[in-house]
């Protein structure tokens, strides 16, 4: 398909399109002419993960291209999928390739230790050593068996959403509707959907949770009353 036909398939403007290529971010077509190229599926699997990442996740230019290029550099699947949960959380889109920051905050060390994770940087890594910096500041409990708690059952969520994700798109041969299997930009777009609502999801039914615990124990004093007689 030529570019009117890109833009009008994708939803895509012909500048955004002219943009994208300029920045890195959507390969070239194959040349026609000296000003015409031909497009075809990749570029709409790649314009509908793009249009993900800016409306989605409110990505910036510079995120999408760490993602873009590790997905046309033929890296591992699961390289590209680290890059989008951390951009789905709002994260640094680093890969767990770098060393460890200096003057980390020992508590992180202490707890990538006691859950058995790889002692590597990464993007996540600096978030929660600037946030227990800012929780300690405002006297927020963030000890580690305060972050063992937390991460525990979320080590377990993790494991079994990356398990869902490399199994079922990769080993279903002919699982789109035209007959192809589903490229890295279409895997990783449904995953960066995905992390999106379960991030949300997290925190909707904490708030549930919470309303619900002080509902229970709002019922519990007003039976007791404040000196816990029964009235």
């Amino acid at each position: 398909m030529l570019l009117n036909e890109l833009a009008r398939t994708s939803g895509t403007s012909t500048a955004s399109i002219k943009y994208y290529r300029r920045q890195g971010l959507l390969p070239p077509g194959r040349r026609l002419t000296a000003t015409r190229f031909d497009y075809g599926r990749e570029h709409l699997e790649r314009l509908a993960l793009i249009r993900a990442l800016r409306e989605l996740a409110h990505a910036p230019i510079e995120d999408i291209r760490t993602l873009t290029t590790v997905i046309d550099e033929g890296r591992p699947l699961v390289k590209a999928l680290e890059i989008a949960q951390a951009i789905a959380t709002g994260l640094p889109a680093r890969l767990h390739e770098e060393p460890p920051p200096e003057g980390e905050d020992p508590r992180v060390a202490e707890l990538v230790e006691a859950m058995g994770w790889a002692d590597v940087g990464s993007g996540p890594r600096v978030a929660l050593d600037r946030l227990l910096g800012t929780m300690g500041a405002e006297g927020v409990a963030s000890d580690l068996p305060t972050l063992l708690r937390y991460a525990r059952p979320l080590e377990e969520i993790a494991r079994e959403d990356l398990a869902g994700i490399r199994s079922a798109p990769q080993s279903t041969p002919g699982a789109t509707a035209d007959g192809h299997s589903p490229s890295t930009d279409a895997i990783v777009r449904q995953a960066l959907i995905g992390s999106l609502a379960f991030t949300q999801l997290t925190v909707v039914l904490r708030a549930l949770a919470h309303a619900s615990v002080s509902l229970e124990v709002g019922a519990e004093e007003g039976q007791t009353g404040p000196h816990g007689a029964h009235h």
